[in-house]
């Protein structure tokens, strides 16, 4: 009478082994594809959090950085690129960086507002273009030029805006300042990926990296002023660029909030 039962419970045991060995065996597959997950995932992180991608050109711009000379971080607002010729072959990706609670500060009459509507606001560049903050800008090459080429596109864009600074906001001695900023594009070639970062101070204070070189510091509000309105004023060098490096703008503002 106890064979059944035994049989009953050998059965038992084989169903058993069958059910933990399938158990044993999902949990080891899904172990092995979250740790092939894991370096795809590290990416991602390190995207969302740590940079964002200018999309045309692919560069990865730092959500911050700390300026030229150390002490401030500035914070991402926005990143574009810049083309040449009527080809549109990309010469470099651009990002915009601001000292965040001034310019939360000086901008806070534009919380609140979507980047869509910021970016067809000129009274929102303008008021950028006041300088009340501390400003960055970042150039990731995506091609190679040769330093002459950049010195001279820099002077082309550059000279008439600094006299313009002098004969109508005064600010002058732009030009002068100018011819030294120059000579700060002295390099054989600015290959692709090497990088430029130009940041000014609200007094006037430029600070430059070339290709990782500090650069003299240069006083000169006129220049600075120069500087960011190439991508910023009225006619800038590229007019979706313009529109995208304010995109972070809602996202700076609503921190203070």
């Amino acid at each position: 009478m106890q064979l059944p039962h035994a049989r009953f419970a050998c059965i038992l045991v084989i169903i058993n082994y069958h059910t933990f060995w399938e158990i044993t065996m999902h949990r080891a597959i899904v172990a092995l594809i979250a740790i092939a997950a894991l370096p795809q995932l590290a990416i991602a992180q390190e995207n969302a959090v740590g940079y964002q991608v200018e999309t045309s050109s692919g560069v990865s711009f730092p959500t911050q950085i700390t300026i030229p000379g150390g002490g401030a971080t500035h914070v991402l607002a926005g990143a574009g690129v810049r083309t040449k010729t009527f080809l549109k072959v990309k010469v470099y990706a651009f990002g915009i960086y601001v000292d965040e609670e001034p310019a939360r500060n000086a901008l806070s009459s534009y919380v609140d507002r979507t980047s869509r509507d910021l970016s067809r606001d000129e009274s929102f560049y303008e008021r950028i273009l006041e300088m009340d903050f501390g400003m960055t800008l970042m150039l990731v090459m995506t091609r190679d030029v040769g330093g002459d080429d950049m010195a001279d596109a820099f002077d082309g864009a550059l000279r008439p805006r600094v006299q313009r600074a002098a004969a109508e906001m005064n600010m002058p001695g732009g030009e002068a300042v100018l011819d030294t900023f120059r000579g700060y594009f002295s390099v054989d070639e600015m290959t692709d990926e090497s990088e430029m970062v130009f940041s000014c101070t609200p007094d006037g204070t430029l600070r430059t990296l070339v290709k990782g070189e500090p650069a003299p510091d240069l006083q000169s509000e006129a220049l600075c002023w120069a500087l960011f309105d190439v991508y910023l004023g009225e006619r800038p060098i590229s007019k979706k660029g313009k529109e995208k490096v304010v995109q972070n703008f809602p996202n700076i503002l609503a921190r203070g909030n």
